[in-house]
């Protein structure tokens, strides 16, 4: 009897010793971690607005191969939400829903962990920027209702969980950081505008591989030189004229040309004669090597996007500075004309 009424006691602690502890122990754990990204807060939050971006870069993800995601709604706004069936031992199974955003500055996100424990938590990127640099403060609160949260005093979940966050913020920062480096390396060129006059080329125009493009240009400037000098027809400088590059089979659909007097016959049959009328347009001045004139175009594109313009065909590459004659590529001179309506 006398052990009976020791064990009833010592249930009876056990019990008020739990009740207490579960008082006093806080039903919410939580974690912070935060990192320097070398971007501006508005860069850093295009990459955290998306659940999408989320699920490529946070470290539960990377671990598991089997973890399949579903987004639904219109990512990057509040409502939508990203579900996730993984391993049990890595992901489980769980849902995450946009619930709170303030532009450039805070993203809040409400989790259910449905496999294989049930439990909810709250997660918050908080951005600020100094002199184009921006920190990210990652926080996490995980409810653990009571009683069970007095096992909290044997469970860290900065610990167990503080790595997987690091993580995940180190592979952010890799690739804002990489994403930011690829845009500022790119040369902005200044677009203007302007009347393009009417204009007679005598063109051979050919179906050319990119590879082969210096070649064709090479012979055909020649051939086109040689017949306009006969009839003292030459008007400016030569150019390329695009009507079509086609990136999938790696060739142009283009032209040698050569401006020359309206109504100039030539003996060799390959040349023929192709009239631009006066049109409006807008061109860049390009120094540089022949074959580095992508970020020239990606100006003149994003200039045309922007002033909401439809751009007409051919292309039209003037090459002013002679070759022959400076040997520096760093001074050759091309203008290249976008035609728009």
């Amino acid at each position: 009897m006398k052990s009976l009424r020791l064990f009833f006691f010592f249930l009876l602690s056990l019990v008020a010793v739990t009740a207490v502890l579960s008082l006093i122990m806080p039903v919410k754990q939580k974690l912070e971690r935060t990192i320097t990204i070398k971007a501006p807060a508005a860069v850093v939050f295009e990459q955290l607005a998306k659940l999408e971006n989320f699920n490529t870069w946070a470290a539960w993800n990377q671990q598991d191969s089997t973890v399949k995601h579903t987004i639904s709604g219109t990512d990057g706004t509040v409502g939508a939400v990203t579900t996730w069936t993984g391993s049990p031992e890595i992901s489980g199974d769980g849902r995450m829903e946009i619930v709170s955003i303030e532009p450039g500055k805070k993203i809040v996100h409400a989790i259910t962990f449905i496999k294989p424990k049930k439990g909810k938590a709250g997660s918050f990127f908080t951005l600020n920027e100094s002199n184009g640099v921006s920190s990210v403060i990652w926080n996490f609160e995980m409810d653990t209702p009571r009683p069970w949260n007095i096992f909290n005093l044997f469970y860290s979940m900065d610990e167990q969980m503080g790595k997987d966050f690091e993580k995940g913020l180190a592979a952010l920062k890799t690739i804002v950081e990489k994403t930011t480096a690829t845009a500022t390396s790119q040369k902005i060129y200044e677009v203007m505008p302007m009347n393009f006059p009417a204009t007679t080329y005598a063109v051979v125009r050919q179906q050319v591989k990119w590879s082969d493009i210096t070649s064709f240009f090479a012979q055909h400037f020649q051939i086109l030189y040689n017949e306009a000098e006969k009839n003292n027809a030459v008007q400016g400088a030569p150019a390329g004229l695009y009507y079509v590059w086609d990136e999938k089979n790696q060739q142009a659909d283009m032209a040698a040309a050569i401006p020359v007097s309206s109504g100039t016959s030539f003996e060799n049959t390959i040349i023929r004669l192709t009239d631009i009328t006066a049109s409006k347009a807008v061109y860049v001045n390009y120094y540089g090597a022949y074959d580095q004139t992508e970020d020239a175009y990606k100006s003149i594109d994003k200039y045309l996007a922007d002033n909401k313009l439809k751009q007409k065909f051919p292309v039209i590459e003037q090459y002013i500075t002679d070759p022959a004659t400076e040997k520096d590529t760093a001074n050759w001179l091309t203008k290249i004309i976008f035609l728009v309506e």
